[in-house]
This record gives C-alpha cells, sequence and structure tokens, in this order.
C-alpha cells in the first residue's frame, strides 16, 4: 500500500511544517472495538454460515489551517478476526485525506487528496452495508491537482488546471483494474447578476490503463438561477468523445439539471441527467436518472425522504440492462441528551433485462448510541437484509448483522 503510506507520510510532514509556523492545529487520535454476529456471512440462499467477528479500529483525525495551506487527514485502521474461520482474518484501511495550498495567492494553486476505502464491485448495487467483503474491493485514489484562476472582469472567472488521477485496488480482496488519468481542463464562469451566472468548459482526458486505454474529449455549457434565498435553478449539458487504443469511437450526451426549493422548515430537491460511471473491473456504465430529496428538521433531529429511479446501459454498446427504482427513508432523533437514535430503510427493485427477472431488495439499518463518559460512546446497530427474485436463484437470501460498538476518542 505504497501510495497511502506516501500521502500519511506527506500530510504528516505539512502538519508539522504549519504547527512551526504558529498555525492552527488538531489531533485527536481515537480506539473502537466492536462485536459482530452474521446469520449469513457469505450471504447464501441455502447452507447459511453464521459467524462473530471481532474487529479493532484504531485511528487519527488531524486538522491544520494556515493563511496558505489547509488540511484534513481522516484515518482508521481496521483489523477483522473471524471466530469460527470461515473467513481468513484481514486487515483494510479508510482513509480520507486532503489539502489545499495557495501558491500565489489569488491566481495560483495546488488540491491534493488521497481516498482509500472498500468498494462494490457492481456500480448498480452498494454491498458494503450488507458484507465486510462479498463482491468488493479495496480502492486507493490519490490526486493531484495545479490549476491557476484570473478575472479578466469582476464578474468572469477562468479557471485552468491539470489533475493526475491515480486509481489502483489492493489488499487480499484485490479485483480491479488499475488506472492512471491525466486531465486538462479549462472552465469559465460568468455572473450576469447576483442570482443567475453562466458556465462552459472543457477537458482533455488521457487514460493509461491495465485495459482499454482512451483520450477523451468533453464540452460542457450551462447556468445557475437562484431565484430566492437558499432556492436554485441548474442546468449543464454537452457531449463526451472518447477514442480507444482499440480503435473504437463512442460520442456520448451528457447532461444534468434540477433544483433546490427551501421552504420554512423543509428542503425539497430534484435532479435528473445521464452520466458514466466506472466500476473496479472497468465497465463503463451509462447511466439515466432521476432522484429527489426531501429533508426536514425537527426539534431534536432529523427526516429525510428520497425516492430514485436509474437505467444502466454499457456505454460501449448501449444495450439497456438494468432499471432500477426505490425509495429510502431515513431519520435521526436524539432521546436524551446522551442517548441518539437512527433508522433507515431501503426498497428498491431491479429489473433485470439480460436475465429476463428481477430482484427486489429490502434494508433496514436501525442503531442507538450512548454518551458514557466525555468522548466515550457505546453504540449498538442492527442491519437486516433481504433479497427475493422470481427468476434469480442467487437473489433469494437474507441476513442479520447485530454489533456493538464502543470507542474512545482522545
Amino acid at each position: 500500500m505504497p501510495k497511502l503510506l506516501r500521502g500519511a507520510i506527506f500530510f504528516s510532514i505539512l502538519s508539522v511544517a504549519t504547527v512551526a509556523q504558529g498555525a492552527e492545529f488538531e489531533l485527536h487520535p481515537s480506539l473502537a472495538v466492536s462485536e459482530e454476529f452474521t446469520d449469513n456471512v457469505f450471504e447464501t440462499p441455502t447452507n447459511r454460515i453464521s459467524d462473530y467477528i471481532t474487529r479493532a479500529l484504531p485511528g487519527v483525525v488531524a486538522s491544520y489551517r494556515a493563511p496558505q495551506l489547509n488540511g484534513n487527514i481522516d484515518y482508521v485502521f481496521d483489523y477483522r478476526h473471524y471466530a469460527n474461520g470461515n473467513h481468513k482474518d484481514e486487515i483494510t484501511h479508510a482513509l480520507n485525506a486532503n489539502g489545499h495550498l495557495i501558491a500565489v495567492k489569488n491566481f495560483i494553486f495546488l488540491d491534493v487528496s488521497d481516498e482509500y476505502q472498500r468498494v462494490s464491485l457492481d456500480v448498480t448495487r452498494d454491498v458494503t452495508s450488507e458484507s465486510l467483503f462479498l463482491n468488493q474491493s479495496d480502492r486507493n485514489v490519490v490526486t493531484v491537482a495545479p490549476y491557476f484562476t484570473i478575472h479578466p472582469t469582476e464578474r468572469l472567472e477562468l479557471k485552468s488546471g491539470y489533475r493526475f488521477i491515480d486509481t489502483r485496488y489492493f489488499g487480499s480482496s484485490s479485483i480491479g483494474v488499475n488506472k492512471a488519468d491525466h486531465v486538462a481542463s479549462l472552465d469559465i464562469a460568468c455572473e450576469l447578476s447576483k442570482r443567475f451566472s453562466l458556465t462552459a468548459g472543457y477537458t482533455f482526458t488521457k487514460e493509461v490503463a491495465d485495459i482499454g486505454n482512451y483520450t477523451q474529449h468533453q464540452a460542457l455549457g450551462g447556468f445557475r438561477y437562484e431565484y430566492a434565498d437558499k432556492s436554485f435553478l441548474f442546468a449543464q449539458a454537452g457531449n463526451a468523445w472518447t477514442h480507444y487504443d482499440s480503435g473504437q469511437r463512442l460520442s456520448n450526451i451528457i447532461w444534468n439539471a434540477g433544483f433546490t426549493h427551501a421552504f420554512d422548515i423543509v428542503t425539497v430537491t430534484v435532479s435528473t441527467g445521464v452520466k458514466y460511471d466506472e466500476d473496479p473491473l472497468r465497465n463503463i456504465v451509462k447511466e439515466s436518472f432521476v432522484t429527489g430529496i426531501i429533508d426536514k428538521s425537527l426539534n431534536r433531529g432529523t427526516v429525510s425522504f428520497s425516492p430514485y429511479y436509474s437505467e444502466y446501459a454499457l456505454s460501449q454498446s448501449n444495450i439497456l440492462q438494468t432499471k432500477k427504482y426505490g425509495v429510502m427513508v431515513r431519520g435521526q432523533y436524539e432521546l436524551t441528551t446522551n442517548l441518539k437514535s437512527n433508522l433507515a430503510l431501503t426498497a428498491e427493485k431491479y429489473e433485470q433485462r439480460l436475465l429476463e427477472s428481477y430482484t427486489r431488495r429490502l434494508e433496514v439499518n436501525s442503531g442507538l448510541s450512548y454518551l458514557l463518559a466525555e468522548q466515550l460512546t457505546v453504540s449498538l446497530s442492527h442491519i437486516y437484509v433481504e433479497y427475493y427474485s422470481p427468476g434469480i436463484v442467487y437473489d433469494n437470501r437474507h441476513v442479520n448483522r447485530a454489533m456493538i460498538e464502543i470507542k474512545k476518542i482522545f
């Protein structure tokens, strides 16, 4: 995991340097220990196998603030022991680090980031909440992005830069295609008034991967209109022209649009568009989507309602593979000063066109957390996931995960 270690060392050096210059610096180590019981560790329809999983999660959160240099790091080391030996013990990591350097005030900047996490192999299904390892891989993404901005007029901004994005897969569950992206970009933002602005942008990408190198040109234009306080409309549209080294050429329309409206106690957001996602196996998937979010603040908590609909097709063939639609309801509530609760319900349906069948999925995620002492918390949680399909044998299964965790932040 060399890039992860280099990133951690890099941010540590920056932290020490800013402290020496008298910048604001915070460092908070933490330690968590958890015990989990799962009644279907391999999520099989039959011959269900249970296991107890003990986890040790030491971590650290650090941040620094200086006039020209800001950065944050959030890191957790995750050791997992399977008591019944059904799966070998494993080590993984969770890292989210970023830094921002002002090289020349109001002109030249540098953004760097490093993100390490376990991700699903299938972009249409996020299975990280129902299993610790099935159909997943460890991914590390390092980004280095120098750029500059100029303001020819008071309301016109030009931004141009370069991004190097390195994506690697690691660990015992390493499944994925490594790649490196070189991206040059030019963006223009014009503020016609305090409420209305226009944007336009062009990017050139050269991707070098284990398989399937390509070059891509992408052009986009759009607007943003703030018609009331914290309420706005936006739209953006363009095209991407992709040329693979194998000789294949693609031309794809991309767009997104939507609005956010803030009522007195409720905020409503609706968005729709077409985007392209890439899974670890480097299947580039075209997603046409419509999503909505209704957020409501309570006196002692929050609640949200999120319906969504997506269609997925492989970009190279444009053949519809999957339709997904569902709804998520999520809530948090403070029962007492020290006791907090959370509940999330997700119900969705996948129409598998190539398999000529469908799958229904239900997930219930609930939990309680109690503050025992200053920065010392104990939490209980339970996750139930159920699949049903009349024609896909594997998609007839369910799993229960029950967890208890105690965490201390120093």
